[in-house]
Formats: structure tokens, C-alpha cells, sequence
């Protein structure tokens, strides 16, 4: 394992390994890579897939397991994003173009994740972050937490 990481980064590397491992066999396949993409709502082309694929499988397995997924992503704990990426990422979940994110769109979202989420659990990811009291999420809430978070 990356010896940088600690052990929640550990923790939500392996849950979202986990998202992504839909057959739960222990690694990701190009196919569920792509079903990753398109719940996201990024176009990629095959060629791009297999590139990305090949980018991230170390051992020529044809499937990324934990570990190579570990190593791909371990250094995005330590990347302070772009804005651009966080105005992409607050627009992915922004769905309606309003400026903020309410309830619905982010049990859309979230649900595209995972599909048990329940409406209880989206207000609580709401009212955790949700400063002012209006029960949605606006950009600069959206921006701190993202980047609190990658700081902890």
C-alpha cells in the first residue's frame, strides 16, 4: 500500500474502489470503467477507455485491482484541485443550472453511486455542509468542503 496514505484515505480509496467494482469481483473491468463514465455523464470513446485502462493496470491483467487503483490515485490526496475541476465537479451535481444543489439532484447523483441512498441520508450530507441554512448546497460551500476535505 502507499505509505502516505493514511487510514481514512485508505478507507475511501477501498469504498470507492468498491463503486466501482459492480460485480464485486476484486477488480475493476473496462466495462464497469466505462458504466463509471457514464454515470458521471462523460462521453469517452473505446480508444480512450482501453488507453485509461492500460494507463492504470501495472500487471497487463486486463482489470485494475486495489492496489494499481492505489497507485493511480494516492496522489490525488495531495493535489489541491483546479478550479475548473471544481466548477466541473459542482456542475455534475448542479443538474437544473441554478447555482445550487438541492436534495433532489443530489440523490440523483449520489444514487448513481450508490443505489441504496436514501432521501435521509442526502439531508444529512446537506445540512453538513450546508451553511447557511437553506437547505441546498451553493458553489462556495460546495468549494470549502472539497477542499477541507482534501486537506484532512
Amino acid at each position: 500500500m502507499n505509505q502516505r496514505l493514511n487510514q481514512r484515505q485508505l478507507k475511501e480509496l477501498k469504498d470507492c474502489f468498491n463503486l466501482f467494482d459492480g460485480d464485486n469481483s476484486g477488480s475493476i473491468s473496462v466495462k464497469e470503467l466505462k458504466k463509471v463514465c457514464e454515470s458521471l455523464s462523460i462521453n469517452v470513446r473505446e480508444r480512450e477507455l482501453n488507453e485509461l485502462m492500460k494507463l492504470m493496470d501495472s500487471d497487463g491483467s486486463g482489470c485494475v485491482d486495489f492496489q494499481e487503483f492505489v497507485d493511480v490515485m494516492a496522489d490525488q490526496f495531495f493535489r489541491e484541485p483546479t478550479p475548473a475541476e471544481l466548477e466541473a465537479a459542482f456542475d455534475t451535481f448542479d443538474q437544473d443550472k441554478s447555482g445550487y444543489i438541492n436534495e433532489e439532484e443530489l440523490l440523483v447523483v449520489m444514487s448513481r453511486f450508490k443505489g441504496n441512498i436514501t432521501k435521509s441520508d442526502v439531508q444529512k450530507m446537506i445540512s453538513a455542509v450546508d451553511k447557511d441554512k437553506d437547505n441546498r448546497i451553493n458553489k462556495k460551500e460546495f468549494i470549502n468542503i472539497v477542499l477541507n476535505h482534501n486537506k484532512n
